[in-house]
């Protein structure tokens, strides 16, 4: 049978070193599209479909969806002000400087920070590593002793008035603490309960190293030191979820691809598992405002972003748990399609006009051209296989 372009080059990919090993999983709802595949270095370790991956900001998008269940059973509104819920938070003030010694000079917030501000990182929120004051206020942080919980991790003032800006961020830890607070469980509890068990999906963790039979089928963080050289695995090497004792709705899950899979799968075809048909329409609309998604836009057309979502200017929004495509220039994505992905090479795509969604997961950072061409040419693929490649 013959090698579709995807497989020819991830084949390639493997074995010449640009990953360790590639999952990948993609349907449509006309039947065209049935893909199920792992690929695997011959000399590393093996990449199967039941490899557990750290998700890093995959992670984003279940908690963005357990926050929107809370709101269908009326505990919580999209717009309604948290302080009362995120006290720490909301004691926060707009970054005005930072001193040399790492102490901040603020001044008082005056928006209300909403759920809809934190899904749509447009709360006022960032994080410390994509902004120099940030950065230096953290430094100083660290310094005092480790930090254990989200308050610690991200004791950080605003950078801007809730609504009026959009900084990628980690308000989706925020969100996290919100569905905690509400429903009175563990960010890890809540979603095996409301969002993995009703999908069928048993490998979805906060803390693998409670969860042996879990912890067993992880592999190792693969680097890349020469941007033309090959990623190696290095286990040694801390990442993003190194030391986390609790669960962090930014980026702290481990899961399978066929796991996430499921998760985007029931909502290209809206089979109300998870969130109601309203709702779930919801997600899949743009959220911000005019203010925010100026910003954003700017921030897209960094040259960082550009290798991850190549796309023309002005032609994004924010949605309820992903990136959101508002234009119809893009070679194959429509209008309306949702998406984000992980540091560690990772990507998930849901195109509700075009009738796909897939998954693409690997373990390699940083996330470079090389990666970005793989994850490019299996969604390419995929369209083209389904018929819907313009």
């Amino acid at each position: 049978m013959k090698m579709t372009s995807f497989e020819s080059l991830f084949e390639s990919a493997v074995n010449d070193g640009t990953a360790p090993g590639i999952v990948v999983i993609a349907k449509d709802k006309d039947g065209k599209v049935d893909i199920s595949k792992a690929f695997s270095s011959k000399n590393g370790t093996p990449y199967t479909l039941d490899t557990v991956m750290e998700l890093s900001s995959m992670t984003k998008f279940p908690t963005s969806i357990a926050a929107l269940q809370l709101v269908e059973r009326g505990l919580v509104t999209l717009d309604e002000d948290l302080s009362n819920l995120l006290p720490s938070f909301s004691s926060q003030g707009i970054f005005i400087s930072v001193a040399d010694d790492g102490t901040p000079t603020v001044r008082k917030r005056q928006n209300p920070i909403t759920l809809r501000h934190l899904i749509t990182h447009s709360s006022g929120a960032g994080y410390n590593f994509l902004h120099e004051g940030l950065g230096k206020i953290r430094a100083a942080q660290r310094k005092a002793g480790p930090s254990v919980t989200v308050d610690e991790s991200f004791n950080l003032p605003l950078l801007f008035e809730p609504g009026e800006g959009w900084a990628y961020s980690t308000g989706l830890d925020r969100v996290g603490q919100v569905v905690e607070k509400l429903s009175g469980m563990s960010l890890d509890e809540y979603m095996r309960k409301n969002i993995w068990e009703p999908l069928g999906a048993e490998s979805s963790v906060f803390l693998p190293d409670q969860h042996p039979s879990i912890n067993a089928r992880r592999v190792s963080m693969a680097f890349r030191k020469d941007p033309e050289g090959p990623a190696v695995e290095k286990p040694e090497i801390p990442t993003v979820t190194t030391g986390l004792k609790v669960p962090f709705g930014g980026h702290g899950l481990f899961s399978t691809m066929p796991d996430y899979f499921k998760l985007v799968y029931s909502l290209l075809m809206d089979d109300q598992k998870l969130l109601k048909k309203e709702t779930a329409a919801l997600i899949f609309q743009p959220q911000l405002t005019p203010a925010s998604k100026e910003e954003l836009n700017k921030f897209m057309e960094t040259p960082e972003m550009k290798i991850t979502f190549p796309s023309p200017p002005n032609d994004y929004d924010f949605g309820l748990g992903g990136l959101l495509i508002v234009g119809e220039a893009h070679p194959y994505w429509r209008k309306g399609a949702l998406m984000w992905g992980g540091a560690a090479s990772l990507n998930w795509f849901v195109d509700r006009s075009a009738g796909i969604c897939g998954v693409f997961g690997a373990q390699v950072l940083p996330s470079d051209s090389r990666m970005r061409k793989l994850i490019d040419t299996f969604q390419a693929d995929v369209y083209r296989m389904a018929g819907k490649l313009t």
